[in-house]
């Protein structure tokens, strides 16, 4: 299978598309200065994005996401050349072991001559990676597993929320990640998903990976009404993220939740953020399980102002609470006085995260991985796991219920507005060093663990 994805990579390339902004001030390689300027002098004049996609598409190239700050397109190589000036080609990425990972390159600089007037730069788009855990082999357990959907709605106190009514209904969540395979978990529960795949050349009914399909289980339990689209990134050797996203804002959704980061720096990914929450759509990202934001990383994770970072906390015998040893928590290295995480969600601990049972695609890239320690078969459809991603699709779960409630008028949630649903977390260090310090909040673990509240909060 990998060798026919990168057969239709080697023939298939893409691009990011960025427009001058209509004021002339551009991101370039700068995303910090989107926490000194507002968003709107990041914007293109009105129409520009259209004529570009309209464009783009007479030369017969393929616009596979657009929004109104950039586009993504696709197209044969040899076209792609004829237009951008260079083929967009697959190369492996040799720092990710356990899976085969392609990242796309251009062999020389990229320029349009379609519109160049209206283009401020087109981009090789960045890989993406779903936040897992290493695969050494567990200590003998003595916490028992998170069973979903009954365990999740119990640490999110979602239970009274649940009973009058507030289970997500009409809300939209678009979740980005690597696919939904229609399991018979989800269907046994009854529960309303589609799938957008990011680029045509995706299957949308496969999740090659299986890391989506695991964390909209998460999501689900704790709201499990919610209209859920999944956007997917990936196959199993290629993702787009930027492009996923993108097409995520199209579907104009309340929520969309992100429990991934880039490979190396995008951006532009940053802006789309940014202008997503300006439209009002709460935005979510997880912290990393040891990854942040520094520039000169391999792995990057995303810290954009006025999204929510979601970082991990460990919920153990009797209830007690601990920032997890694994998750992230940093002080931004691109926006200045970001700290993150804003809150958390439940997580595992190092050294694998074995936290909670979750329903995959049988067969997927993560289910053979985790068979080799976490008790299931290679081929069952089932993996225990977790990291910030589980935290981020269950944080992303309440979310959509103070969406439901009317938290935030219209608005893109702020972590203020949650900051009365947070547990407290005085105890524990996160992978990064940072310890909770007997007080919450806290830089280990933000607000603390969040919560759905109580009916009338």
């Amino acid at each position: 299978m990998v060798q026919d994805e990168l057969a239709r990579f080697e023939r298939r390339g893409v691009v990011t598309v960025v427009p001058r902004s209509a004021g002339g001030r551009q991101l370039g390689s700068d995303p910090g200065l989107l926490a000194r300027h507002p968003v709107e002098e990041f914007r293109p004049a009105p129409g520009v994005v259209e004529r570009l996609a309209g464009a783009f598409g007479r030369e017969g190239l393929d616009v596979e996401a657009r929004t109104e700050v950039g586009l993504t397109v696709a197209g044969d190589n040899a076209l792609l050349a004829e237009v951008f000036g260079s083929p967009v080609l697959p190369v492996r990425n040799k720092y990710i072991r356990g899976s085969v990972r392609y990242e796309v390159t251009a062999s020389g600089p990229l320029r349009s001559r379609v519109h160049p007037e209206l283009i401020a730069e087109v981009q090789v788009p960045r890989s993406g990676f779903e936040l897992s855990v290493s695969t050494t082999p567990p200590p003998t357990r003595t916490d028992r597993y998170l069973r979903l959907p009954e365990d999740a709605v119990r640490v999110a106190g979602a239970e009274r929320l649940h009973a009058a009514g507030i289970r997500g209904e009409g809300v939209r969540v678009v979740m980005v990640d690597t696919g939904l395979y229609a399991h018979p978990h989800h269907r046994a529960h009854g529960y309303a998903t589609s799938v957008v795949p990011a680029l045509a050349a995706f299957d949308p009914a496969a999740d090659e990976r299986g890391h989506g399909t695991a964390m909209s289980a998460l999501l689900l339990a704790v709201a499990p009404r919610v209209e859920l689209t999944m956007v997917k990134m990936a196959n199993e050797a290629f993702s787009f993220p930027l492009a996923a996203f993108q097409r995520a804002v199209q579907l104009a959704p309340d929520v969309i939740s992100c429990s991934w980061g880039t490979l190396r720096e995008e951006p532009q990914l940053h802006l789309e953020v940014a202008d997503a929450v300006r439209r009002g759509i709460t935005v979510l990202f997880a912290a990393g399980n040891g990854s942040t934001d520094r520039p000169t990383a391999m792995f990057q994770s995303v810290a954009t102002p006025g999204a929510l970072t979601v970082g991990g906390v460990h919920i153990g015998p009797g209830g007690r609470r601990r920032a997890s040893d694994l998750a992230s928590s940093y002080r931004s290295a691109v926006f200045p006085g970001r700290s993150v995480p804003d809150l958390s969600g439940p997580c595992g601990t190092l050294p694998h995260g074995d936290y909670i049972v979750f329903p995959t695609q049988p067969g997927c890239l993560f289910d053979r991985r985790n068979s080799a320690y976490d008790g299931t078969a290679p081929d069952d459809g089932w993996l225990v796991s977790s990291g910030t991603s589980g935290a981020t699709a269950y944080a992303a779960g309440v979310a959509a219920l103070a969406v439901q409630r009317g938290v935030g008028a219209g608005r893109a949630l702020r972590a203020g507005d949650l900051a009365d649903a947070c547990l407290p977390v005085t105890e524990g260090t996160t992978s990064t060093g940072d310890d909770c310090g007997g007080a919450c909040p806290n830089e280990a673990v933000g607000l603390g663990l969040l919560t759905a509240g109580r009916p009338g909060d």
